[in-house]
């Protein structure tokens, strides 16, 4: 974080590029009780800011990443991490958390995918995430975005790995951001 800013005024930046794209951010901000810096062995988690009017659900979104300078950033410059549910969800803030010091080593980008079965609820049909940048904006004269991790099927994860992250969008829909961890996949129409 650059040494010249308060906490406040980088909190401050972080969410005022964050609301221009998701609207007001509900009231309560859910801190790690261990804070992110200490670190991953230390049971450190970023701070998470929460969206309960967005348009699939309720998004969740890391407000800590943006800044940290240890974080490697990708294309588009350093970036915050996020996931939607449907409902009140511990899970993806849960794993989230993992994710955010994975950034630390390796950049996130835009239609990557990444195999999660394993970290998955037992009997979710989600095995693995689809990235989609779903904000950009400015943090101080710097470019910033956010990543939203979007849970995808194991037959989407293979339908992405064998015509491309563009083509996996199109039938899934361009707007696509919910994670609902038991939900059949958007491949096929259902009857």
């Amino acid at each position: 974080m650059d040494k010249n800013r308060t906490f406040e005024e980088v909190w401050d930046e972080r969410l005022n590029g964050m609301t221009r794209f998701f609207g007001e951010a509900d009231n309560i901000v859910l801190h790690g009780t261990i804070p992110f810096y200490l670190g991953q062995e230390m049971g450190g988690s970023p701070d998470f800011v929460k969206f309960s009017n967005f348009t699939d659900g309720i998004l969740y979104v890391t407000s800590e990443l943006i800044g940290y300078e240890q974080q490697v950033p990708n294309t588009h410059g350093r970036y915050e991490l996020a996931i939607v549910h449907p409902t009140d969800e511990e899970w993806g803030v849960n794993i989230i958390c993992q994710l955010a010091y994975y950034t630390l080593e390796t950049p996130i980008e835009d239609l990557e995918t990444m195999g999660i079965g394993s970290a998955t609820p037992e009997d979710s049909t989600i095995e693995g995430f689809l990235f989609r940048q779903i904000a950009n904006f400015e943090f101080f004269g710097n470019s910033a975005n956010v990543i939203c991790c979007v849970g995808i099927t194991g037959d989407e994860l293979e339908f992405k790995h064998d015509h491309g992250s563009d083509a996996l969008v199109e039938r899934i829909g361009k707007n696509f951001y919910l994670t609902d961890l038991y939900r059949t996949s958007l491949l096929y129409p259902q009857i």
